[in-house]
């Protein structure tokens, strides 16, 4: 919104009161500007409902943001996988986890600033692109259960009105770019002061220990790794750990299993790049070129690597062509070589396509999540039969 404001000269004797009368105008011009355009605050200012459970509940499973500081752009679904609920804190952390874990979209709620709790999406209206501060990235999205509500706050601070679909193929849209330009902002101030505080005050962390960011946050806390820390050394320290030490280096240079948007499962048919976590590829040598095939996870790609032809035409698929096979690490997300990592089967983790042999680049990190996740066995990529992925299809 834009307001003129107009300092009318009038004739006045007094040239001091003149000039008092026009210093009174701009001390309001600035105090009606800075509060027109002034970020409004996303933190809960009453009682907040939790839908996470254990002590990692109160922070967001992909930013580690705080829910309580975050409520007023946070959002709840259901993981498809087992039904767990899981909470973020904007609309850039649902999007990423619908990408690595898969959610049930029906689930889906969001926290309605003007009625101060959770809605479902599609009763929802949606302010994108505003002049409000984003809680992830560069734009904000806001959401209203009443749209002559979300009009105000338009006309306040600019922006789009629209649907959830339309909010959330935006955010998909710039999810690489988010987290880029989140980075760099976190590689200026909070990741050196994460290692200043873990270098100065922790106790070794073994990040192997956990699947989440929040998972972190609360052993920190719950078992004093650190002794005590505010919420902005915590979140620091816990960024720097789970970006920077635990990946050995920054986030967004990980060497990744790469998969084109447009690529298709040629077993299930479901598009990979939607789940990066449980990325899979085969590399093949035919002529004098090479040819690869994405699968969403290594359940699939098993099933594809015994037996192409049961799914399509892929002459040049022979096992002899093989030059490459690489699987997702669960927990870094590095690309593996596939015939030095260690599978876990059996355990209460499920992939897109639901129990999975879950990639590891150690056996003492399979093992470690073996005993946390109920895992039934630890198998070397040779030692996978051809049977047994239908077997856990059938669990």
């Amino acid at each position: 919104m834009f307001v003129k404001f107009v300092l009318i000269n009038i004739n006045l004797t007094n040239i001091g009161y003149h000039f008092r009368m026009k210093k009174l105008l701009l001390i309001t011009f600035i105090l009606l500007s800075s509060n027109l355009f002034a970020d409004f605050s996303k933190r809960a200012t009453s009682k907040i409902q939790l839908f996470q459970s254990g002590s990692e509940k109160q922070w967001c499973p992909i930013t580690g943001l705080k829910i309580q500081d975050y409520y007023k752009t946070s959002y709840t679904a259901k993981l498809k996988s087992n039904g767990r609920y899981r909470q973020y804190s904007c609309l850039y952390a649902l999007a990423t986890d619908m990408q690595e874990s898969g959610l049930d979209m029906n689930s889906v709620k969001v926290l309605a600033i003007d009625k101060n709790r959770y809605i479902t999406v599609k009763d929802a209206y949606f302010l994108i692109k505003s002049a409000v501060n984003a809680t992830f990235g560069k734009t904000s999205t806001l959401a209203f259960g009443d749209k002559n509500t979300a009009l105000k706050y338009q006309n306040r601070y600019g922006g789009k009105i629209v649907d959830f679909k339309k909010a959330l193929h935006v955010e998909q849209k710039n999810l690489k770019d988010a987290l880029s330009y989140m980075v760099t902002i976190y590689k200026k101030k909070l990741y050196p002061m994460g290692k200043r505080v873990y270098k100065k005050r922790c106790k070794k962390i073994d990040t192997d220990d956990y699947i989440e960011i929040n998972e972190l946050k609360s052993d920190i806390l719950l078992h004093k790794l650190c002794g005590k820390l505010d919420e902005k050394h915590l979140q620091a320290l816990a960024l720097y750990i789970w970006d920077v030490k635990r990946t050995g280096g920054i986030v967004n240079q990980i060497q990744k299993v790469k998969v084109n948007d447009d690529e298709k499962c040629p077993v299930c048919g479901m598009f990979v790049y939607k789940y990066p976590r449980w990325a899979a590829q085969i590399f093949y040598k035919h002529g004098n070129h090479e040819h690869h095939l994405s699968f969403d996870g290594v359940k699939d790609m098993m099933k594809f690597y015994f037996n192409n032809k049961k799914w399509g035409k892929y002459d040049f698929a022979k096992r002899k062509n093989i030059s490459k096979i690489l699987v997702t690490d669960y927990y870094t997300q590095k690309a593996l070589d596939a015939r030095g990592a260690y599978f876990v089967l059996g355990s209460n983790i499920y992939g897109p396509m639901g129990n999975e042999l879950i990639p590891f680049a150690s056996l003492k990190e399979a093992k470690n999540f073996k005993i946390d996740h109920k895992g039934e066995k630890i198998l070397k990529f040779g030692e996978i039969k051809k049977d047994l992925p239908y077997k856990l299809d059938t669990k």
